[in-house]
């Protein structure tokens, strides 16, 4: 596996075979597993069904963990919270090279729109980007570059999942985090949501003066792949949703390969993230083999984890 960044998304579902239909029809592959105790206590998982599913990608660079439990575990970000709540891991990201038909395709595996296809520009980039939720409370964003064309490995209707966003009030605190994670910022804007008329957070509804945001992105290498991106809106202060002592259905963590995962757990237990590291770092065997890791939590309750990677 050659992408950096995080390369894997956990999901805590009651949903498993529509999330598992919803990536197969983009041509994903799925491998089921038992779930161990081991990896019941290191997802903090309180009322786990046994299925566990590792679904990896077309390109074979990005994959999803579906940890099964029932309707009765609570959601993380209940499905009506406002856009601008920070909570834990607010959304993924996948591109597709036709907005239409992506809107109707995952509203058929039972997604339901939180926006239209919007049209926006970033500077020389022109884009489409709507968000979806599904009954987990969570958030898919789906962008379309309209141009220049998008340079890279081409995709069959949708991509990987490149990109992550976190909601957060302190974003200054989350930057520094992610750094000693190893990832380094590339971009950082400041200034009104781009775009005219309805905006993909949601920012219309508030008059100008107060719908600034600020954007960054983090990656260890500087690209979208595997990207983590955080959005704070100053001047419209939310309370973070508290993050529960067992794990609630949603997006539950991100996990990073790391090359020398000694010496990176090392330099966060050195800093003033210590206190940030929610499982140490040891050999867990989640059901296809064992594996060195280790789980944080942001200043603002995201998970991230770090895992071996083949030098």
């Amino acid at each position: 596996m050659s992408r950096c960044g995080f390369t894997e998304v956990v999901m805590v579902t009651a949903h498993t075979h529509k999330m598992i239909a919803f990536l197969c029809d983009l041509g994903w592959t799925a491998e089921r597993y038992d779930m161990s105790p081991e990896s019941i206590d290191f997802w903090d998982l309180a009322q786990p069904q046994r299925d566990s599913h590792l679904l990896h990608a077309p390109s074979g660079e990005c994959s999803v963990r579906l940890l099964s439990v029932s309707e009765q575990v609570p959601v993380a970000r209940p499905l009506d919270t406002e856009l601008i709540v920070p909570c834990g891991i607010f959304d993924i990201n996948m591109r597709t090279n036709n907005s239409e038909f992506a809107f109707d395709f995952i509203q058929r595996h039972g997604w339901r729109p939180i926006t239209d296809p919007i049209p926006w520009n970033f500077g020389d980039v022109s884009v489409k980007e709507f968000l979806s939720i599904q009954d987990d409370g969570i958030v898919l964003a789906v962008m379309e570059r309209v141009s220049p064309p998008l340079p890279g490995k081409p995709f069959d209707r949708m991509s990987d999942i490149f990109n992550s966003t976190q909601v957060v009030q302190h974003i200054d605190d989350a930057i520094d985090f992610l750094e000693v994670l190893g990832f380094s910022l590339f971009t950082d804007f400041a200034g009104p949501m781009p775009g005219e008329g309805p905006r993909v957070l949601g920012l219309e509804q508030y008059p100008q003066e107060l719908g600034d945001i600020r954007l960054t992105v983090s990656h260890p290498d500087g690209v979208m792949e595997g990207s983590i991106e955080l959005i704070a809106t100053p001047k419209l202060p939310r309370e973070s949703i508290a993050r529960a002592a067992q794990a609630a259905r949603g997006l539950h963590a991100l996990r990073i390969p790391c090359v020398d995962i000694q010496a990176r757990y090392q330099d966060i237990a050195d800093s003033r993230w210590s206190a940030n590291i929610h499982k140490p770092l040891a050999e867990r065997d989640f059901g296809q083999g064992s594996q060195l890791c280790a789980a944080f939590l942001t200043p603002e309750g995201a998970r991230l984890e770090l895992f071996e990677a083949p030098k």
